[in-house]
């Protein structure tokens, strides 16, 4: 086994290899020009969707476009499936569904945009979902597919289009009045409207929601949050709605001055320690039934407004409070609708309470809420009372899960207008694995990586997170600080968020933490690592990227102009395309003893995303094949990373090892395979074996272990083969360009061999006679 590792070794360096020494801010712009390039594409096809939707608004005035294609009544004949979308779908036409007020003569330019959408669709990979939600409560949609046939659908009341036509920050807070006057059916009011509220926001939104009767209760996420806001991120809303759906009636009155009094200071403490924007848009949502206690109804109303004046007073009468007034069976008091529209209007006068602010305050409004009242419609709408400051601008939102189709996507969006008048929203959603993918392989030593954030410090890709490709859950956002956790990255956070471009090196001692810095990269021999991080915002969008090396002085290896070994024969894994009439079972994967096989991971290619979302062809294996063996450099390029070649025939050199170890070695009936990777991702593995398409042999614990520990022999714990072989352990070692080069910036590649757990059990009983005692219980018991 030592052996086949020195031998590997000697192989690798006898070849000849070019260095190329990287620079930070050199790298990082770019590949933030090859992202902009990317997102710019989005941009314009949004751009050109909106020129598309306000000229067909010029032709409306005139000649009325109102007619509607419903969703749910497409002809089946029409529709095909599509693995993009993961739905049946027409893709030459558009379709409609329609919130529950839309007008009859409601403007609709579906049909005028169909070309358009077909075209965008066809000319830009990674499109998903294109879209017009209009003001008016129309939602079109391209590709046609049928989806939310039951009942109505209100678009207008999602993140995406709220965030677009008020992409102001929000600092909401939501008070439940849950006092003995609320009856249940009161109470299930005020919830559900309470989640509308909470799903109508953003992670650039913060919100709290309380709960009065005697006393205030807070959801609070954690000791951080019980006198803040917290931002708005899908947890905060799972943990929120939890909180919601538990809130019982109560048997006590309802102190109305209490909630607002914690209200105000939650808003007031969030301003004081954020930068806030001026722009940023503060309001209370009260879902209250508005009664107060019969002996002392006018002080009640007295001191609520009055804590509600001399609150708002601090924060320069910015608040707005919008009040729901929860309908009691269907009878509603006058005195309770006066009180809570006086609330809202912040008329404190009435009440005698005087005014000392010079400032105007932001009046709000009262909405009467019974069990018939669509509330997605009327409180998922609650930020049409906020101020409409025309902000024209795209937006990007952060990964979200595709809820028409399957997989996660990001949406690109932008407000159309007719002068002053909100038309509505168009946008275009792009997939993730697409559009981050540059970002998720990028490749340029073992000693660096990159991520994408936005410019709230929320992380859109990390090494540590799960690639696009392979999600399952719904994406959390988190800030860049949980996942670089080292000391001293707190201050370099802050200059990544304030500063366009820039870079800073920290030192990091080695026992300071356990990040994920030091499990990538490891040195005994050092006391201390400098990390030096260099960014950019990516210019036309929200998001900044950076590349962050560790011991930036080691320089990349790059093999130089190799061939094939003489000896050596080019099969791809794909066996069953290839008909080879060697194969058979290895286990339970399909296999050839004959000869190794090669495996191009998505890292292999230029574009990962393209390989992985559509199938692989006998054409394209052809194509591989003869690239990869062409020793004259003439054949074109498949689509794969200039490196790949020559990774891919330095491999060729160890496999006649391999083939003749196969034949001596005692150690046969124990081994599975045996296989080496490259940093791109290019795996040759004996038996040729058919790999699943998605693997990636560097995200895998036996790589990232002997990257850790260069030029040590390394065990993965037992796990279950996926090849069928039961638990089994891989032993792995570094291949460095040098053997007097052992730090993991050198490696070249890592060497693998699966062993059953038999053959460990074979170790022990020659290390350890006693275990051989009573034929080996010993060991199965103790």
């Amino acid at each position: 086994m030592v052996f086949l590792f020195n031998k590997a070794k000697r192989i690798f360096n006898s070849f000849v290899y070019t260095e190329k020494t990287s620079n930070g801010e050199t790298e990082v712009q770019q590949l933030a020009k090859k992202i902009r390039e990317k997102f710019n594409r989005y941009l314009d096809v949004v751009n050109r969707n909106k020129q598309v939707v306000e000229a067909s608004y010029t032709a409306h005035l005139t000649s009325p476009l109102t007619a509607i294609q419903d969703c749910c009544t497409i002809p089946p004949s029409m529709m095909e499936f599509d693995g993009n979308f993961n739905a049946n779908v027409s893709k030459t036409i558009s379709c409609d569904r329609l919130s529950p007020t839309v007008n009859s003569r409601a403007f609709n330019p579906g049909r005028d945009l169909n070309s358009v959408l077909a075209d965008n669709l066809k000319s830009n990979p990674g499109i998903k979902w294109q879209y017009f939600s209009s003001e008016e409560g129309i939602f079109t949609v391209f590709p046609a597919h049928k989806f939310h046939c039951k009942g109505t659908y209100e678009h207008r009341s999602r993140p995406v289009y709220v965030s677009a036509v008020r992409p102001q920050s929000k600092h909401i807070v939501v008070i439940i009045d849950h006092g003995a006057s609320v009856t249940e059916t009161q109470l299930q009011i005020a919830r559900d409207a309470a989640l509308i509220i909470l799903n109508s926001i953003d992670e650039h939104d913060k919100i709290s929601v309380l709960t009065i009767a005697d006393t205030v209760r807070s959801c609070s996420l954690d000791q951080c949050y019980k006198s803040f806001l917290s931002p708005a991120t899908s947890e905060t809303k799972r943990k929120m709605s939890t909180f919601i759906n538990n809130i019982k009636a109560s048997d006590s009155s309802t102190q109305h001055a209490l909630g607002f009094q914690k209200a105000f200071q939650l808003l007031r403490n969030t301003s004081s320690v954020t930068r806030q924007p001026t722009n940023t848009d503060m309001v209370i949502i009260y879902l209250s039934s508005g009664i107060t206690t019969r002996d002392s109804s006018e002080h009640e109303k007295r001191a609520t407004l009055s804590v509600v004046k001399e609150e708002n007073r601090h924060l320069n009468n910015s608040v707005m409070i919008l009040t729901y007034a929860l309908m009691n069976e269907g009878v509603t008091g006058l005195k309770e609708l006066a009180f809570l529209r006086d609330l809202a209007e912040q008329n404190s006068v009435k009440y005698g309470v005087p005014d000392r602010s010079a400032l105007p305050v932001v009046k709000g409004s009262m909405m009467v809420l019974n069990q018939l009242s669509n509330l997605e419609t009327t409180v998922g709408r609650f930020y049409i009372n906020l101020p409409n400051r025309m902000i024209d601008v795209a937006s990007f939102s952060l990964p979200y899960a595709d809820q028409m189709g399957d997989g996660f996507i990001m949406t690109v969006s932008r407000p159309c207008y007719f002068g002053n008048l909100l038309l509505g929203v168009v946008g275009v959603d792009v997939n993730l694995a697409y559009i981050l993918e540059d970002v998720t392989y990028y490749q340029d030593s073992l000693a660096s990586y990159t991520f994408l954030i936005d410019n709230k410090g929320y992380t859109l890709m990390h090494p540590s997170l799960t690639r696009p490709y392979l999600m399952t859950e719904a994406p959390l956002h988190t800030d860049i600080i949980h996942y670089e956790n080292i000391p001293g990255f707190a201050a370099v956070r802050q200059n990544i968020l304030s500063l366009p471009l820039g870079s800073q090196v920290i030192a990091v001692p080695v026992n300071s933490s356990l990040s994920w810095h030091m499990n990538r990269l490891r040195d005994p021999s050092r006391d201390a690592y400098n990390v030096s991080y260099a960014w950019k915002l990516v210019q036309d969008t929200s998001f900044i990227l950076c590349i962050v090396y560790v011991q930036p002085e080691i320089p990349v290896k790059q093999l130089k102009n190799l061939n094939t070994a003489p000896s050596s024969k080019l099969l791809y894994h794909r066996l069953d395309l290839l008909g080879q009439p060697s194969s058979c079972l290895h286990f339970k994967q399909l296999a050839t003893v004959e000869s190794p096989t090669v495996m191009l991971s998505a890292g292999s290619f230029s574009s990962p995303y393209e390989h992985l979302s559509q199938p692989e062809t006998k054409r394209m294996v052809e194509h591989y094949t003869a690239y990869l063996s062409d020793n004259t450099r003439l054949i074109a390029n498949p689509g794969l990373k200039s490196s790949v070649r020559n990774e891919v025939m330095a491999t060729s050199h160890v496999t006649d090892e391999w083939m003749s170890l196969m034949e001596m070695s005692s150690l046969n009936c124990y081994i599975v395979r045996r296989y080496i990777a490259t940093p791109n991702g290019v795996l040759r593995i004996y038996p040729g074996s058919l790999m699943d398409k998605a693997f990636d042999p560097t995200r895998r614990q036996w790589y990232l272990h002997a990257v850790a520990n260069p030029g040590l022999i390394t065990f993965t714990g037992p796990y279950l083969d996926v090849g069928g072989a039961g638990y089994v352990v891989t032993i792995s070692h570094t291949i460095h360009a040098s053997s007097s080069q052992k730090a993991s910036g050198y490696t070249v590649a890592v060497m693998g061999i699966d062993f059953t757990l038999r053959y460990f059990y074979k170790v022990l009983l020659d290390l350890l006679p006693i275990c051989n005692q009573d034929k080996g219980n010993k060991i199965r018991y103790s």
